[in-house]
């Protein structure tokens, strides 16, 4: 496969295109646009950052990467095209005359250096595994990276989210979740002008982007921690922009208010019921599926979303994925959640919750406090076990808490604490089959987003047979038949896939560009 035919449009104009894009009115010129995020994300470098998204989206802002995302393909970014014919060795000559944001020149030793430091610092939201890499070498203005074996979806999960590191800067630095603000210096489109880690982030544009002058001169970053505050102050003008998805039911009333839109597409991100399939009764499928069927994912999206939303896939993948399989219809039959219990010997006790191998069928439901949609999913899901003979006690938890009990330290090698949780995954999970694994893989230094901790020998065949692949083909097949296997292991029930709508002030800035698996707070939409 050769990818230089696609790939040699100038960077202006893939920006420009990005995505399947449903561009709001032509963008205007803007002093400043303020975004409302929901907590602290660190200095805004590459290890520092505390969520995917929008985290992530911040330090892309600051960073650039050699490739950009563009529809479910990749655009030039700091390499101007990518060559391979074999899918295993990929050469990328670099865009000439960029400069760091403090005025050093980017060269290709910068790509050299990131990838090996990459390859020692594996920890944190944003790093890259950057294992497949086996040498990366540079020679003149181009640079060849060489994989230990074919990888047809490289480019996009690895080169297109990749933040390039200045040498000069990043060679000192021995704790990457220690790195300052002083680290914080990219060849993006926006420069980190100010941190408060109460208050937030102040960004202005970098007269000298290679991409051309952004749009707007300076993006200021508030910390509100409450959607109610967030959708207030956008309201009132106070923020131009909100990070958080609409919630459904305050979306009838900013589409009807005066300087307020909507931007919408697919979001590609998940919620899921996740099982810590370490513990008991959550290590045998057989009770995970039980309780799977007597969930109605359809009624949460009905009743939790409004209808602003689709039913999960038992098989995790997004319908409308590049990898998706077949479609499988929900699990939901309340009889058959009956018939199950039975046969697993869960007998109703005296209070009507069923005992199970001598103990209740008592367990929490960790859940963030500050969702709105996963807080009454969770109340709903509670009614629905109810109703099976199962008691739920919905226990909710501020960001960080929840993460240090399912997720600390976004390690998993270091255990999860739960019974069972409502969580997510920001879209880019969903967009590659590698990225997928990375959920199910029974070693957690490979299985790195693994949460639940699930093992099962047939599946991990599967991911070795999917990591085998050398074409599209043959990688999407084995991806059609690990997502039928998780549909039958249920290490979590995938409940739904929100529809992406995300509201702005039109009347402070109107330039926001739709990014399948993005949205709309990227480059894209203010270069370009």
């Amino acid at each position: 496969m050769k990818y230089r035919a696609v790939l040699v449009f100038p960077l202006l104009v893939a920006l420009a295109a990005c995505g399947q894009s449903r561009q709001q009115p032509v963008a205007q010129q803007a002093k400043t646009v303020t975004i409302a995020i929901s907590s602290d994300e660190g200095t805004l470098t590459p290890f520092t950052n505390e969520s995917g998204y929008p985290g992530d989206n911040l330090v892309k802002l600051i960073f650039d990467t050699l490739l950009v995302q563009k529809g479910d393909g990749v655009a030039p970014s700091l390499a101007t095209a990518i060559e391979t014919t074999d899918n295993k060795v990929f050469t990328l000559p670099l865009r000439a005359g960029v400069t760091w944001q403090d005025g050093k020149p980017f060269t290709a030793a910068d790509v050299v250096f990131s990838v090996e430091f990459y390859r020692k610092n594996l920890s944190g939201d944003s790093a890259i595994d950057v294992r497949p890499i086996e040498k990366v070498s540079a020679e003149g203005g181009t640079v060849t990276m060489t994989l230990k074996s074919p990888d047809p979806e490289f480019p996009l999960r690895i080169l297109a989210d990749m933040a390039m590191l200045p040498k000069h800067l990043w060679e000192s630095v021995t704790k990457v979740n220690e790195a300052g603000t002083d680290k914080a210096i990219g060849t993006g489109p926006f420069k980190l002008a100010a941190y408060d880690k109460e208050r937030g982030y102040t960004l202005t544009a970098n007269p000298g982007y290679f991409g051309g002058k952004p749009k707007v001169d300076t993006v200021k970053v508030s910390v509100i921690p409450q959607e109610t505050t967030q959708f207030a102050a956008l309201r009132t003008g106070e923020v131009s922009m909100s990070v958080r998805n609409v919630p459904p039911q305050q979306r009838a009333a900013l589409q009807n208010q005066p300087g307020i839109g909507i931007a919408e597409g697919t979001e590609f991100a998940s919620t899921l019921l996740q099982f810590n399939t370490t513990r008991p009764p959550f290590d045998r499928a057989e009770v995970r599926r039980a309780l799977a069927m007597a969930i109605d994912v359809q009624d949460l999206v009905k009743t939790a979303l409004l209808g602003q939303g689709s039913p999960g896939s038992p098989g995790f993948v997004h319908p409308e994925s590049p990898v998706k399989g077949t479609p499988m219809p929900p699990l939901f039959d309340a009889a058959g959640a009956a018939r199950q219990l039975d046969a697993l010997g869960a007998k109703a006790g005296p209070d009507g919750v069923r005992v199970l191998d001598g103990k209740p069928m008592s367990y929490e439901l960790l859940v963030q406090s500050t969702s709105t949609d996963r807080l009454r999913s969770a109340e709903l899901i509670r009614d629905m076990l109810k109703k099976a003979g199962v008691e739920i006690k919905v226990t909710a938890l501020d960001p960080d808490s929840l993460d240090t009990k399912v997720w600390p330290d976004y390690d998993v090698k270091k255990g999860r604490n739960y019974d069972l949780t409502m969580w997510g995954w920001s879209a880019p999970i969903m967009q590659t089959s590698s990225q997928i694994v990375s959920l199910f893989d029974g070693d957690p230094e490979d299985g790195t987003l693994n949460i639940g901790g699930f093992k099962n020998a047939g599946v991990d065949q599967t991911i070795d047979e999917l990591r085998a692949t050398t074409t599209p083909e043959a990688r999407t097949a084995a991806a059609a038949k690990l997502q039928q296997q998780v549909a039958e292991q249920l290490p979590f029930l995938t409940l739904y896939y929100r529809g992406g709508a995300y509201a702005y002030r039109k009347d402070a800035y109107s330039g926001w560009t739709w990014q399948n698996g993005l949205g709309i707070l990227h480059s894209g939409s203010f270069v370009g």
